[in-house]
């Protein structure tokens, strides 16, 4: 629910407020991850709608966009959204924290890097 990534570029607009141009390079700095349509256009789920809303918002409060990338990277304190994800490099209970459904896949893979380059480091 809300992951199906069907909206187009102007349904984005209309609900956020925001114009094509921020839309997009948003898109290109990593705030956002659309997915694409057979003709290349961006499509947007409810969640990309909610992020952009709330990138939005944290510009409007005074935040540059490196600081908001910062943000949206944050572990959230809402534990009701957090879900165990293991992930074996080798060592027994071994597991990384992350959202679900992920909806920030730049944490995550750092998250992954960290743990892979921490396990070949006590090898």
């Amino acid at each position: 629910m809300g992951q199906e990534k069907s909206m187009s570029m102007k349904i984005v607009k209309e609900e956020t407020g925001l114009s094509s141009r921020q839309i997009r390079y948003y898109d290109k700095m990593g705030l956002i991850f659309p997915g694409r349509s057979e003709g290349n256009q961006r499509l947007f789920s409810e969640q990309d709608i909610a992020r952009l809303k709330k990138i939005k918002a944290l510009l409007n409060e005074g935040y540059n966009i490196s600081a908001i990338k910062e943000k949206l990277e944050e572990k959230p304190a809402d534990d009701s959204v957090i879900s165990e994800v293991t992930h074996d490099f080798g060592k027994k209970g071994k597991t990384l924290t992350s959202l679900y459904p992920v909806s920030d896949r730049s944490y995550l893979t750092r998250m992954l890097d960290k743990e892979e380059k921490e396990n070949k480091e006590e090898s």
